[in-house]
């Protein structure tokens, strides 16, 4: 399946992957609708795609406000014929355990992470629907997959917290649209080259040896919004080989 000419949805789409993603399909053709809380950024991002030729609008919206959320989808929705793809992509990175975590940020990584783009498909759903068609793919993390191990604290911590809810709803949004021809995709990727970790203020935030590229991470993302329109990578965990 091509994606000339398809309407694309992607949140966190001014930093790292989703920015990446969203210059990508943007230049082979997509129509790159770009959702994120920066504008400036926003802007950076939308006049790259403009600049080479490419189509996108971008809506500045924080997804933690669910208000926001609402306004921005409806707005999508107005000024476009439909959407065909949304990507769920935006997120926030903590590695401290629930015991410690600070409770604004706490808040700030479950609403980010899960709550936002729990209400963001819920407010697109219904569009899929009605045409019963589209893909639902959702940027998870594999702190959100596998089971946990002996002495593997990861389960605690508010990031991981976040993405195995992502994960539960994933697999019960698949479970709920079965008997439709909507595709929905859990995407699980190790660390890789991003924003993530330098916005949460890590020391040595990049080009660090786990970590993998992100323009091999955005081609996988590619590589499983193209499939035949009856094909649907339903899982897909990503991880680098050391």
């Amino acid at each position: 399946m091509t994606l000339k000419g398809k309407t694309i949805v992607i949140t966190g789409a001014s930093q790292g992957l989703g920015r990446m993603l969203a210059t990508k399909v943007g230049a082979i053709g997509a129509k790159v609708i770009l959702v994120a809380r920066t504008k400036k950024l926003l802007e950076s991002v939308h006049k790259e795609i403009i600049d080479n030729h490419g189509l996108a609008e971008y809506f500045v919206c924080d997804i933690r406000n669910l208000a926001e959320v609402k306004n921005t989808v409806q707005g999508i929705l107005a000024q476009n014929n439909g959407v065909d793809i949304l990507v769920n992509n935006a997120g926030v990175w903590t590695d401290d355990n629930l015991e410690k975590t600070n409770p604004d940020l706490r808040k700030a990584a479950l609403e980010t992470n899960a709550l936002g783009h729990i209400q963001f498909t819920k407010e697109l759903l219904p569009h899929f629907e009605s045409k019963n068609t589209g893909h639902i793919f959702n940027v998870i993390s594999t702190s959100g997959v596998g089971d946990i191990q002996a002495g593997d604290n990861s389960l605690w911590r508010t990031y991981g917290a976040s993405k195995w809810a992502m994960t539960g709803f994933t697999k019960a949004l698949k479970d709920s649209l079965k008997d439709s021809k909507i595709k929905v995709t859990g995407f699980f990727p190790g660390g890789f080259e991003s924003n993530l970790y330098e916005n949460a203020g890590r020391d040595n935030p990049h080009n660090q040896p786990w970590m993998m590229k992100t323009e091999d991470v955005t081609d996988i993302v590619v590589f499983a919004l193209t499939r035949p329109d009856d094909v649907v990578m339903e899982k897909i965990v990503v991880t680098k080989i050391m």
